[in-house]
């Protein structure tokens, strides 16, 4: 990030990329295409949950102030860009990055790396996490693509989330999202599914399914805020899963994406 807008001022960004200032403690990452963010409220609800609990001040930005955020977004001038808010003791900072490609849908693979326990629940989007980042390493030793993401199981080999996404999965007419004691963070495209699917949830704590009727990948920087699922393999890269259609996919993420474009807001 060759500039960020620091506790009210543009200063120089982070040398390398992803990198976070010191003393960074919790972050958000939002999608901004057109001008527009949608369900920021969401992101800053979950911010200033970890902020209270560390006991660190909510800046401008975190508390939600339009004003300011619209101030920062001109003086950045990112584009269509993935926005990062950091905050940290005494600072709060908002950096751009370019949005990459996405991939349509996304195939995925089980990891070695286990996820670990939860700082407290419901787990904070903590920085830097050291866990997150090394499931991240090896999906990339894997030789993945972007259209590869890797999944991460619990102590006890249950379903927790993606390196960098939510999972939930459809299975005998329920909405399948794997319990906050797996170690996931409270995803905000995954509980913005739970409110538009319309299907019953069932919280649950389960080995990879082999016999789901769709699976789901869940982003909020991911245009509409997921995509599906076509395919799952375990850690040795053999395969167990595979949807039959994505039709009921589809109809899922067009829900979940009408219902996040009503909640929208220019930052322009």
């Amino acid at each position: 990030m060759s500039r960020v807008w620091r506790n009210g001022s543009l200063v120089p960004g982070d040398a390398l990329p992803g990198s976070f200032p010191p003393g960074a403690r919790c972050f958000e990452t939002i999608a901004l295409r057109a001008g527009r963010v949608e369900c920021l409220d969401d992101h800053l609800a979950r911010l200033r949950a970890g902020l209270s609990h560390l006991g660190l001040a909510c800046g401008a930005l975190a508390a939600g102030e339009l004003g300011t955020w619209r101030r920062a977004i001109a003086g950045l001038r990112p584009g269509d860009a993935i926005l990062r808010l950091v905050v940290g003791e005494g600072f709060e900072e908002l950096g751009a990055r370019p949005i990459l490609a996405s991939s349509e849908t996304l195939a995925l693979r089980t990891l070695r790396t286990r996820r670990d326990m939860p700082e407290w629940l419901p787990r904070p989007k903590s920085a830097p996490w050291a866990n997150s980042l090394a499931a991240t390493v090896e999906l990339r030793a894997l030789g993945g693509s972007a259209a590869l993401e890797g999944v991460q199981l619990d102590a006890h080999g249950c379903v927790s989330e993606c390196t960098r996404s939510s999972l939930a999965w459809v299975s005998d007419g329920a909405l399948h999202v794997p319990d906050a004691s797996t170690g996931r963070l409270p995803g905000t495209a995954l509980a913005q599914l739970v409110a538009a699917s319309g299907l019953p949830v069932r919280s649950v704590s389960v080995p990879p399914p082999d016999s789901a009727d769709a699976v789901l990948v869940l982003r909020s920087t991911l245009p509409g805020g997921g995509v599906a699922a076509t395919a799952w393999c375990d850690v040795d890269g053999r395969e167990f899963w595979r949807a039959r259609d994505l039709s009921r996919s589809r109809g899922l993420l067009a829900s979940l994406a009408a219902w996040r474009a009503q909640r929208s807001v220019s930052l322009a």
